[in-house]
């Protein structure tokens, strides 16, 4: 399995690009790595815009700081990079930490600019923290040679650090995953209380539960549920829900069907696999979720919502209810139905 490599922004004013090209060559093998000048700015886009993408999807940011501007402080001349390639490096800092953030500066600057004697390089006393990193001033023109020892290091800490991990995004993971097994917990604890009431109703709760307990999108609803009963070898007969009240559909009923055609709860129990079928498309997209429980009860349960769902979506909702049908199962495959 190919290992996702991480992803390295590279930002620097119009004059480093030729610095940026040759980070990129060098880092290109071990990341995924987009410098600003490579499509990132966008014409009918904020520039904001375009950083905030950007800040989202990276793993690592470098930064090549060139003697772009002159700062009069304290009546001596500095040279000092651009306020903007400082804020957007500011940006990624706040977001990905100190560790995953690197400038890399000019190992000497000029010592006069316009006959004023020039005295260094200036650096904010803010990035302290920051790993700050040289590139070479050579006369040969080899820029390669000139970021080489900068990149090493930056290699090493990609190899060590690999992917962020965002920890509001983990933290969003373990909060949805507190919701998922408190949904479980109300469902088993509510169908127990009714079933100890009148175990005769036990799929009419099973339907009640699943209503309040099924995961689903934000944008999305339940439309409707199903429970459907095998009745020996002839067929399936829905004896629970609002979905296909008093519907009986025969085992055959799929013979010479195409696949687009076939019914979905008896191809779901034949083939004892859970399916998911789009039915909709006009005004609201309508996705039925088919589970086999056991071999002799089929669930379908009927979503809505405007938004398509893309195959991760969907893998997202199976997944997210899998402890829930795993307790259908242990639940209701076992009940002697004959």
């Amino acid at each position: 399995m190919t290992q996702v490599k991480p992803r390295v922004f590279i930002g620097s004013s119009r004059e480093a690009i030729k610095y940026v090209d040759a980070v990129h060559e060098l880092l290109s093998f071990h990341a995924e790595v987009t410098p600003w000048s490579a499509g990132v700015f966008h014409v009918m886009d904020y520039p904001m815009e375009n950083i905030e993408q950007h800040l989202n999807r990276s793993d690592f940011a470098v930064f090549i700081f060139s003697p772009d501007d002159l700062v009069l402080m304290r009546n001596k001349l500095y040279f000092a990079t651009r306020d903007n390639t400082l804020f957007e490096m500011g940006l990624f800092w706040g977001r990905l930490g100190r560790g995953r953030v690197f400038c890399i500066i000019p190992s000497s600057v000029p010592k006069e600019f316009d006959g004023n004697p020039v005295d260094g390089y200036h650096i904010p006393t803010d990035l302290s923290g920051l790993t700050v990193l040289i590139y070479e001033q050579r006369t040969d023109g080899n820029l390669h040679a000139a970021v080489n020892v900068a990149c090493s290091h930056i290699k090493h800490v990609i190899q060590k650090k690999h992917v962020f991990q965002d920890p509001a995004k983990e933290l969003e993971k373990v909060q949805t995953k507190m919701d998922e097994d408190y949904a479980l917990i109300r469902f088993l604890r509510k169908l127990t209380k009714e079933l100890l009431a009148d175990p005769t109703k036990q799929y009419e709760y099973l339907f009640e539960g699943l209503w309040n307990a099924f995961s689903t999108p934000d944008s999305y609803s339940i439309e409707g549920i199903g429970i459907y009963k095998a009745e020996q070898t002839d067929g399936l007969r829905q004896i629970a829900g609002n979905d296909g009240r008093n519907k009986f559909f025969p085992f055959n009923i799929n013979d010479g069907r195409n696949e687009d055609e076939k019914i979905i709860v008896v191809d779901c129990f034949l083939k004892n696999e859970e399916q998911v079928l789009l039915r909709n498309q006009y005004i609201d997209n309508k996705y039925v979720f088919c589970y086999p429980i056991e071999k002799h009860l089929v669930i379908t349960i009927s979503i809505t919502g405007r938004k398509k769902l893309l195959d991760a979506d969907i893998d997202h909702i199976f997944l997210a209810n899998h402890d829930l049908m795993k307790a259908i199962h242990y639940l209701f495959g076992g009940i002697n139905h004959e």
